[in-house]
């Protein structure tokens, strides 16, 4: 009898055993089909199964009876072998309890404040012109904050953009990116394996002004994953942004999540990225900063280099009108430049449209004639439908002897003065009397 009850005490205790060996077994068995079906890489898959089979047979998983603790045995030992930190097992989701109406409502109103904040953290302008955005997370439902982001730092001569705790999610970064390469430029695109076929990535066109040139540094961290990654390696790639700060994450693979029997989930990337410069991507390495800090180091020395960045940034294109301005015979070369520069300087705000009119009164009073012509030239080209352009652009040609484009052009200031009521129609009709009288 006493040999009975120990048979049966035996059977108690180790039948629910057995039910989860079984039960982890049917779970691995259905991601060793799903891995050579779907993971990038079949060589890494079927190494990946070889070593799970072996774990089976040792009987290594059989004593993980909590579902969070078999799901993080299995993702750590699928990623001894892929080296790939998307490749996951999830548990599954525990029963959500009953809520009140009231529980629906709060739990409602939270969800909506944290949709509408999106991915957006801090936005500033720092010193030296510098501007910062935080970014927390990329969603496609942000694109029209980006445009919003980017119409107030118009005036910004530089741009960090924190990534530190930056986990990726949607396609956010091309958006973005298109704000600083040119459109239709070539991003990491992918490679599926199960499909055989390779998807592209370009920029695409975006609603507010791109700045192509301005200076871009990006802050990562350990925690800097996945998208975000994408975002900071394909500006790195092309030498348009500094990155600055820790080694990232290094996730690069797209990912799909996949059933599992009992409520688990396969979390297996299914396609390889592949960066149109490098012709590789930063899978199990991370993004290389250009500047290696501590995470609590890293704006520091981005504020650094961005304000030196800025700097020149601001001042080049004003350094290039100074040394065309001032030589003896402006050709027109010249002068196509500095129409160009002007309308560079004004689609960066650092010029109001009245200041260039009242630079080429500056060079017309220390008697440079040639290049207060240039530029009330560039000014009137700029801004056709403006009288004062006009009546400037007609005073300059008068002191160069071309008197028939003088007066055709105080004629156009007239006109123009009339149709748009302007209040300074008096002094263009006198300036208009005065040269006709002097001829």
């Amino acid at each position: 009898m006493k040999n009975l009850k120990n048979a049966l005490f035996a059977i108690l205790i180790f039948t629910p055993l057995l039910q989860f060996a079984q039960s982890n077994d049917d779970i691995i068995k259905n991601i060793q089909k799903l891995m050579l079906e779907n993971y990038i890489f079949l060589d890494k898959a079927k190494e990946t199964n070889l070593h799970l089979e072996g774990l089976m047979k040792n009987n290594y998983f059989d004593t993980y009876t909590d579902p969070k603790d078999f799901a993080k045995a299995l993702s750590v030992e699928m990623q001894k072998i892929t080296n790939d930190k998307h490749l996951n097992v999830a548990p599954p989701r525990p029963p959500r309890p009953p809520r009140s109406n009231s529980d629906f409502t709060s739990r409602h109103l939270t969800n909506l404040v944290r949709f509408r904040s999106g991915g957006f953290g801090k936005i500033d302008l720092l010193e030296g012109n510098v501007g910062y955005v935080e970014l927390k997370g990329f969603r496609r439902e942000d694109i029209s904050k980006v445009d919003d982001v980017m119409n107030y730092l118009s005036t910004a001569d530089a741009i960090i953009i924190d990534l530190r705790e930056n986990g990726g999610g949607g396609g956010l970064g091309l958006y973005w990116s298109s704000y600083f390469l040119k459109e239709n430029t070539p991003l990491t695109g992918s490679y599926e394996r199960r499909t055989d076929t390779t998807i592209e990535l370009k920029t695409v066109s975006v609603k507010g002004n791109q700045r192509l040139s301005m200076p871009i540094f990006f802050l990562t961290s350990n925690r800097t994953f996945s998208a975000a990654e994408a975002f900071a390696y394909d500006l790195q790639a092309r030498k348009r942004a500094i990155i600055v700060g820790e080694t990232t994450g290094g996730g690069a693979h797209p990912v799909n999540g996949m059933r599992l029997p009992k409520g688990y989930r396969l979390i297996v990337p299914y396609a390889r990225s592949i960066n149109p410069i490098t012709k590789t991507n930063w899978e199990g390495v991370g993004v290389i900063p250009n500047y290696k800090t501590t995470k609590e180091e890293s704006l520091t020395k981005a504020k650094e280099l961005a304000i030196i960045a800025a700097k020149k940034y601001r001042e080049k294109p004003f350094n290039e009108l100074k040394l065309l301005l001032a030589k003896s015979e402006i050709t027109q070369n010249d002068e196509d430049t500095v129409y160009e520069l002007f309308k560079l300087l004004l689609k960066r705000n650092h010029l109001e449209d009245f200041m260039i009119n009242n630079m080429g009164y500056s060079y017309l009073r220390d008697k440079q004639i040639n290049s207060a012509y240039v530029i009330f030239k560039s000014n009137m080209n700029i801004f056709p439908d403006s009288p004062n352009g006009h009546d400037s652009y007609a005073e300059v040609l008068a002191l160069k002897g071309n008197k028939t484009e003088a007066l055709k052009h105080y004629k156009q200031a007239v006109l123009l003065a009339e149709k748009q009521n302007d209040r300074q129609l008096e002094i263009y009709k006198n300036n208009l009397l005065k040269f006709e009288n002097k001829r």
